[in-house]
């Protein structure tokens, strides 16, 4: 069954709230820039300490060596996921993966809030489906853990890479709010799809009671 993952792209105080309204549930959470740069230790330390899986979400993305030194430094925060662009190159994501220790290092491939057109724009005439696979594939070859695709590829990436791997996907909308997310799925679209991992955010984060849209979540989840 996928796991929910909450991304607290909120402030300390809310993101403190809801950690502690939903000790004991299933969930992950996902530390991003929001939270990461304000406050560090204190906010990674605090799910962490409530016994939570913790996804931090940093989308390191440089040369090789700095790639290997991001990783190698987030190690004494203890995260369970970290994230890393695929577009980094293979030997950048070859290193990030000698030295993840425990961490499942996942490989984000094309950001949900672009698409074709973007694509177009800049001279990159694959599709955003055939660009997905080409850096999923590479990721996966390399040792990375899973992938950050849109719920759109997910079936097609499993059915095409011969090696099993963790495909989480961000940008699921909930009650047909898309955002800035432009090749967004629905809850049902991810799970049917085969995710291993949802990302929501906003639309948990913005509900009036945030709790009882984690739990009325879950229960869809669970079906």
């Amino acid at each position: 069954m996928a796991k929910l993952c909450i991304a607290l792209d909120t402030d300390y105080k809310k993101a403190k709230e809801i950690l502690k309204a939903l000790i004991g549930y299933p969930v992950i959470f996902k530390v991003g820039y929001k939270l990461f740069i304000s406050h560090h230790k204190a906010i990674t330390s605090a799910v962490k300490e409530m016994g939570f899986e913790l996804f931090l979400d940093l989308k390191l993305h440089d040369i090789p060596n700095t790639v290997k030194n991001g990783v190698l430094s987030s190690l004494e925060l203890s995260p369970d996921y970290l994230t890393l662009h695929a577009l980094c190159g293979r030997e950048a994501l070859r290193m990030a993966n000698q030295v993840k220790g425990n961490i499942k290092l996942l490989s984000v491939t094309l950001l949900t809030s672009l698409d074709e057109d973007f694509l177009r724009e800049v001279g990159v005439s694959l599709s955003p489906r055939e660009l997905v696979y080409r850096l999923a594939k590479l990721s996966i070859e390399e040792g990375i853990d899973g992938v950050v695709c849109s719920g759109k590829e997910v079936s097609f990436l499993k059915s095409s890479i011969q090696r099993k791997f963790l495909a989480v996907v961000p940008g699921v909308i909930l009650d047909r709010e898309k955002g800035d997310q432009k090749r967004a799925v629905s809850l049902k679209e991810a799970i049917e799809g085969g995710a291993d991992i949802i990302v929501i955010g906003r639309g948990i984060l913005e509900d009036p009671e945030p709790i009882k849209k984690v739990d009325h979540i879950l229960k869809q989840m669970d079906h």
